[in-house]
């Protein structure tokens, strides 16, 4: 009975995370999302101020501020071009997961974020 309970708990909690619906754009999203133009301005409204996810005591090593937010975003393996909903960027703010210490983010930006890895996530 005891070895039953434990491998109900190691099974139930290492599952992998998954996406939940994010709420829908509340207006139209821009035809190509801009990298640039479109997904740091989020990053720096909401992810990387002193604390989260900025300098070189990133929440999780995970640095967004703009200079380096694209290439540590692949490196550490945050983007699934190939399924969007495996990519933890997306899951966790579709979630409501992130950002912790702002307000969670509007169903435009979260669309914003889905729309660019849709697209294949361009540094654009």
């Amino acid at each position: 009975m005891a070895i039953l309970i434990v491998m109900s708990a190691c099974c139930f909690s290492c599952k992998k995370k998954t996406s939940t619906p994010a709420p829908a754009p509340t207006q139209p999203l821009p035809a190509v999302v801009s990298f640039s133009a479109n997904i740091v301005p989020i990053f720096n409204a909401h992810c990387n101020s002193s604390g989260c996810h900025s300098g070189s005591n990133a929440a999780a090593g995970l640095n967004l501020s703009s200079n380096v937010a694209y290439t540590q975003l692949f490196a550490m393996h945050e983007i699934d071009t190939t399924n969007t909903s495996n990519s933890n960027l997306y899951i966790e703010v579709a979630s409501g997961q992130m950002p912790q210490t702002s307000a969670k983010l509007s169903g435009y930006n979260i669309g914003l974020i889905q729309k660019w890895i849709q697209q294949k996530a361009k540094n654009n």
